[in-house]
């Protein structure tokens, strides 16, 4: 009965507190508190203002050369600070907002829940914050699963952009919400609900089609987010640069695993990508990591001679490819010292869904969990 009282959210409403909090855990339990109130006014006081972290960022001096140029990139960002702020980042009390429905509609009592556990852990760093890392050292995302009391059923909440710095917590985007009891069920079902919307929106266009209406892409995808959840790990993209970029259509993915110089593992994901070029492919984005290394690196391809892949990693080197069947060969140069190394990897047939959309989501602006094998 202690344990029930210790772990049960009081959910009476979000009396309003000061922004920060002490630990994960007392930031894990405001979320819900707000969620379960639907206090999105609290709820958006947890994030840290931009001008706090604006301010650090121009205060921050750094002794080597390499951490003065990431910090010199960060502060010719300014955008990839200020969308952690709800007040220049509208989708994050949205997201609130939707996501509350959800679980209305998915039938979670929200003012019935028992936090049964959370799990987070490191987000890596995207090229576009390249220099936060010097501002906030611990940045986390992961899933907080909670136990409806009145139908005992689990539910797992994903978060992401939980900050901590000067001993402080801020944060904590709630991005999507599913019935399930573990990360492996959460992912199996993210990908059947991502699968239906897609369905829908083909559904919608040859529904306009049929009854004459003369409307376009744009206006059935519109239609389609109106019930589409968040993509849980997609940093957000301003609208009038989200325009400019071209729409293409994922028509393969692959994942290679092999090594680099004959000793050091690495692997290697691709996607084959479809646009209106007249090709069955009209281009690739690609990302890597070695066995030493923390994060995904983005790469970026181009069709080199021969059929070969010319893979790029910005001011560190280039490797070329040539895929085989299941067999990947190919030369990495570096750029410092014009060093090559051979590169032999084989295609992994077997991946689970929660590693695919983690790869998937590092390559359009979202921020790993980390790996599952």
């Amino acid at each position: 009965m202690k344990l029930a009282a210790t772990l049960l959210l009081f959910l009476s409403s979000c009396l309003a507190v000061q922004a920060q909090q002490k630990s994960e855990e007392a930031l894990v339990n405001k979320i819900l508190q707000c969620m379960a109130s639907q206090d999105d006014s609290v709820y958006a006081s947890l994030f840290p203002k931009f001008a706090t972290l604006w301010s650090k960022v121009l205060a921050y001096q750094d002794t080597t050369t390499i951490g003065n140029r990431r910090i010199a990139s960060l502060r010719s960002n300014m955008r990839s600070v200020q969308q952690f702020d709800p007040e220049f980042n509208n989708a994050i009390i949205n997201d609130f907002k939707f996501i509350h429905k959800k679980g209305i509609d998915s039938g979670l009592h929200w003012r019935d829940i028992l936090v049964a556990r959370y799990e987070l852990e490191k987000a890596p760093l995207p090229r576009e914050l390249i220099g936060f890392e010097k501002i906030v050292p611990y940045r986390l995302r992961g899933y907080i699963f909670v136990q409806d009391l009145l139908t005992r059923k689990i539910y797992c909440l994903a978060v992401k952009d939980v900050h901590g710095f000067n001993n402080q917590w801020y944060g904590g985007r709630i991005v999507n919400l599913l019935e399930a009891e573990t990360i492996e069920e959460y992912y199996e079902k993210l990908a059947v609900e991502q699968k239906v919307l897609k369905d829908v929106l083909i559904a919608q266009l040859y529904a306009m089609m049929d009854t004459g209406e003369h409307t376009n892409d744009s206006t059935a995808t519109a239609t389609a987010k109106q019930n589409q959840p968040a993509n849980p790990l997609k940093i957000d993209v301003p609208e009038d640069e989200e325009k400019k970029q071209t729409a293409t259509e994922v028509i393969e993915r692959k994942l290679y695993t092999g090594l680099f110089d004959n000793e050091i593992k690495m692997e290697l994901y691709i996607r084959s990508l479809k646009g209106k070029c007249p090709q069955p492919v009209c281009g690739w984005d690609a990302l890597y990591k070695f066995q030493d290394m923390e994060d995904y690196i983005v790469l970026d391809v181009t069709r080199g001679e021969g059929g070969k892949l010319v893979l790029t990693e910005e001011d560190v080197g280039v490797m070329e490819i040539t895929i085989q069947g299941e067999k990947v060969t190919g030369e990495w140069t570096s750029f410092k010292d014009k060093t090559s190394v051979d590169v032999v990897m084989t295609e992994k047939k077997e991946v689970k869904n929660r590693k695919l959309f983690m790869l998937d989501d590092i390559l359009e602006g979202g921020m790993n969990f980390g790996d599952d094998d």
